[in-house]
């Protein structure tokens, strides 16, 4: 009999909810129905539980599962984002009032590597390949996603269908000073950085780590720097113009960081069993990947780069991902006790 999970992928501005199937006999999983809800939409938890349910024709007490990959840290009763969340996220509270089904809370990067374990990687649409090396299925792989912020969870499949997901925080990693760069590439990123101390683009004492680059505050930063405009522009008009063509200078320092980037996770995690990247900053400009200083920024750690090149390196372009991936752990974790 077909298994019922419900699914949040909470961010810190939205909420994207799905109801996923699960076939216990071909362990197959199936997105039925999908909503969607900006988190000021919902004048708190409760109304926003309300809405989620509404949206997917099911109550959190009448699924069989529910897992919900959220940004911040869950302490085992609340929810808690540094940037903070319009009103109190007190799960725990709230799912012993209602009698939810059994639920985890999990880092938001926990369902994208886990739907890299699924059928998903298999479907053309899914999965934009970015060089010609085979996913190899029981080794490490690694999740990453540049939008609001910058994400990353490692993980491995193991062959007895059960999986192993690592401990990190990638994002908070301070940004890696070249080791073999192009001459003007390193004067380019000397300017970059010492813009940003001097010109108080960061608080005092403030670490400089690749999410204040590689996000969407990072184009702002990026923009402020190249064009050295002080009237402040929000994220998406960066976007927009990078899109139209008009910030070259932008795209292609963006397209470096990325690879910078990128190689340093190669150097961190080795991980045969690729990096694949997401994120709603990504996915807007697939140009990026197609820029020849995001090889370039790949490139500047050259060490063991013949083994890292025959490392999967993909962009996960289906936006139910989190959704498949929430459904995967779930059925490992929550409806098998």
């Amino acid at each position: 009999m077909q298994k019922r999970i419900i699914v949040w992928d909470l961010g810190a501005t939205k909420c994207a909810a799905g109801l996923v199937e699960y076939h216990p006999e071909t362990h197959e999983l199936s997105c039925r129905k999908k909503f969607s809800i900006k988190i000021a939409d919902a004048d708190s938890l409760e109304n926003l539980v309300l809405r989620i349910e509404e949206g997917l024709n099911l109550a959190m007490a009448d699924a069989d599962a529910i897992c919900i990959g959220a940004a911040g840290q869950f302490n085992g009763e609340s929810l808690h984002l540094e940037s903070g969340y319009p009103y109190s996220m007190h799960f725990a509270q709230l799912a012993k009032q209602q009698h939810w089904a059994p639920y985890h809370i999990v880092h938001d990067y926990v369902p994208i590597v886990c739907a890299t374990f699924t059928t998903y990687m298999h479907q053309a649409d899914n999965v934009k390949p970015l060089n010609q090396s085979p996913l190899k299925q029981y080794s490490r792989r690694v999740a990453c996603g540049i939008g609001t912020g910058l994400g990353l969870k490692d993980g491995v499949l193991l062959d007895n269908g059960d999986f192993w997901l690592g401990y990190n925080e990638i994002g908070h990693i301070g940004v890696t000073t070249p080791p073999s760069a192009e001459k003007f590439l390193l004067q380019r990123h000397r300017e970059f950085i010492h813009f940003l101390q001097q010109d108080h683009l960061l608080k005092p004492n403030e670490a400089l780590t690749f999410e204040k680059i590689l996000s969407g505050q990072g184009l702002v930063r990026l923009h402020q720097f190249f064009y050295r405009d002080n009237q402040y522009i929000t994220p998406e008009e960066v976007g927009h113009r990078m899109q139209a063509g008009q910030t070259p200078e932008i795209l292609d320092a963006f397209a470096w960081y990325t690879g910078l980037f990128i190689g340093t996770v190669q150097l961190i995690f080795m991980p045969e069993g690729g990096i694949w990247i997401t994120g709603g900053v990504a996915l807007s400009h697939l140009s990026i990947f197609d820029n020849p200083e995001f090889l370039h920024g790949i490139h500047t750690s050259p060490s063991y780069l013949p083994e890292r090149q025959k490392y999967p390196l993909g962009i996960l372009c289906n936006p139910e991902h989190a959704l498949m991936g929430g459904g995967f752990y779930a059925s490992k974790r929550l409806l098998m006790i």
